[in-house]
């Protein structure tokens, strides 16, 4: 049976939730198109430009927190925060023990160049790791150990100095917008899996220090009224966000180093063996699906090139990248033991509803001002 792809961007119609209309446009480009053809930028820095001075107005140590890995948007970010909108960022980098040497290179060339001050934390490496092989074998995918990598050092630094606002460099307009039947790293997920291999909760909850989002309400209030709490944001949601100008000024100005100006994610080693992995739970490499689909309605890709580079990856999705072995080996696993027929995915762990608070209805009533504000800003 042919595949039917949108008309418009390359998302196939085996794509969770998908529909066409009569020209065969899906929804997720009506849905894009609805948010971001006509988005006016002015007006949103202008707003973004408020939340900075709201931030700066507290006198805090530091106006904003940057989770800096050394890629190509949280290196834009730092740079923007200090050298356009004139904060006092603190950068903090979780190293997940895989990071790469272009990540190192530009995070030690970046970190003086702009006269920031940066954090680096390694947690417990030898645990760590075992977290990383328990994620493998059971869930099929590792990412969400550095996910929760990410949020730990976050939350620890946010806390410590009391920072209002914590800003990422993940866009919505033009990075994948997985779907929860796609793809998911909540800490229920992560949670469950590592108490199935066995772990302790104390050395889990070690790790899994509670999102913002995961909080209920009366714990919300209580960080509202101590000025504990902060923003949240991605900045590429309130700024023209392309690739390659961003590419020019971070080689330009920070020396920035990459090994492929098309190359997303060379912060990690194995990041092409996350792509390998996940075809095992969907097979046609729904991921560069994504990807392309967010390019070409963001003008960065044609489609007739998204489906060229997709033909040749769905050709090759059974092919083991040229990290794969390396990966093997860091982490002490053999080919079967990462073949993963049974396509085991975080599905086999939680539900949509597994990732809600529980919490009674008036705590649930006390989170509705939060809600409203959320709606109102988006």
């Amino acid at each position: 049976m042919a595949i039917q792809r949108c008309s418009k961007c390359v998302l196939a119609d085996d794509f969770p939730g998908i529909r066409f209309d009569e020209q065969g446009v899906c929804n997720y480009c009506h849905s894009w198109d609805r948010r971001w053809k006509h988005f006016d930028y002015q007006a949103a820095e202008r707003e973004l430009v408020e939340i900075f001075e709201t931030a700066r107005s507290k006198g805090r140590a530091y106006d904003c927190l940057v989770p800096y890995s050394g890629g190509r948007d949280s290196s834009y970010v730092l740079y923007l925060c200090k050298e356009k909108y004139g904060l006092r960022p603190l950068a903090v980098t979780f190293n997940n023990l895989f990071m790469s040497d272009y990540a190192l290179k530009n995070i030690f060339s970046t970190v003086p160049r702009l006269g920031v001050d940066h954090v680096m934390v390694t947690f417990r490496p030898d645990q760590l790791k075992q977290f990383y092989r328990a994620m493998i074998l059971r869930g099929g995918e590792f990412c969400s150990i550095c996910t929760s990598g990410i949020n730990y050092v976050t939350t620890l630094y946010q806390r410590k100095f009391k920072i209002p606002l914590v800003l990422s460099g993940v866009s919505s307009r033009v990075d994948e917008q997985s779907p929860f039947e796609v793809t998911s790293t909540h800490p229920a997920y992560v949670r469950k899996v590592l108490l199935e291999a066995g772990f302790s909760r104390q050395d889990i909850d070690a790790l899994l220090i509670r999102r913002q989002y995961e909080l209920p309400a009366l714990e919300k209030v209580k960080l509202k009224l101590l000025d504990a709490d902060f923003i949240s944001l991605n900045v590429p949601d309130y700024l023209p966000w392309d690739n390659q100008e961003i590419q020019r000024v971070l080689e330009e100005e920070l020396d920035w180093q990459t090994p492929d100006r098309k190359q997303d994610h060379i912060d990690c080693c194995f990041a092409p063996v996350k792509s390998f992995l996940k075809s095992k739970q969907i097979p046609g490499c729904i991921f560069k699906q994504e990807k392309y689909s967010q390019l070409i309605r963001d003008g960065q890709m044609t489609r007739a090139e998204a489906m060229s580079s997709l033909e040749q990856a769905i050709a090759n999705e059974h092919v083991p990248p040229p990290e794969f072995s390396d990966f093997l080996q860091f982490f002490a696993l053999s080919e079967e033991g990462v073949a993963n027929p049974e396509g085991r995915s975080h599905l086999d762990y939680i539900t949509k509803e597994d990732t809600e608070i529980q919490e009674s209805v008036f705590y649930k009533m006390l989170s509705i001002p939060w809600k409203l504000v959320k709606v109102i800003r988006s």
